[in-house]
């Protein structure tokens, strides 16, 4: 009894382990696939995740690194802050980008920021405005960024969606398997049932023609 009942809540921890992971999972390829397709970012409780894809902050934030962002009042923000920001560069004009404040300015009454790479010789050509602003750096995702390289990775996906897709059609066959063989056994057992029934008919006819006969 204890050994069914040690392997019944190892079943439940795997399963709770793999719906944490699939949760994991939609929520990261969900952004992703938000990200491309609208050329935005997602927030979720104000904060955000990013995947940095250049050189541009390093030595800070290494190239394919994902980083954690916050939503920030833009009057908050201070010359050394690294933001990240929808930007105006017509290369890469709408998408992320993701630099370091050098210099802040006040123009109509709004806060407009010069930002450069870390790793670049100039700032920026084009300025920040505090409407283009998702948010300020908070911290690299280690942990996160070596996760999103397995995720990515072919042997991953075809684990992750081959592997269950098999084990999915072996337990359908094993429990057709098992409805059929019950459903003979129910057949067989009907037969056998009524066999009887025929028999028990037959030995109470003769025994009442018996008694007729001495009568």
């Amino acid at each position: 009894m204890s050994e069914f009942k040690g392997k019944k809540k190892s079943k439940w921890i795997i399963t709770a382990i793999f719906a944490v992971l699939l949760v994991f999972l939609i929520i990261f390829v969900g952004n992703m696939i938000y990200s491309q397709i609208t050329n935005k970012v997602p927030s979720f409780f104000g904060y955000s995740v990013m995947n940095i894809i250049s050189t541009s902050m390093e030595p800070q934030i290494p190239e394919n690194t994902f980083i954690l962002i916050k939503k920030v009042d833009p009057a908050e923000l201070k010359v050394g802050d690294v933001i990240t920001f929808y930007s105006k560069d017509p290369t890469i004009r709408g998408l992320p980008n993701t630099h370091r404040i050098t210099d802040i300015r006040i123009e109509n009454g709004n806060f407009v920021f010069i930002t450069k790479g870390d790793a670049n010789a100039i700032s920026d050509a084009y300025e920040v405005d505090s409407s283009s602003i998702i948010g300020v750096y908070q911290k690299n995702l280690i942990t996160l960024g070596k996760a999103g390289r397995i995720f990515q990775s072919r042997t991953f996906i075809f684990i992750l969606l081959v592997v269950p897709a098999v084990l999915l059609f072996v337990f359908e066959i094993i429990n057709l398997a098992k409805t059929a063989k019950n459903v003979e056994k129910e057949k067989i057992e009907g037969k056998e049932a009524d066999n009887d029934g025929a028999t028990k008919e037959s030995e109470g006819s003769g025994t009442e023609e018996g008694k007729n006969e001495s009568d």
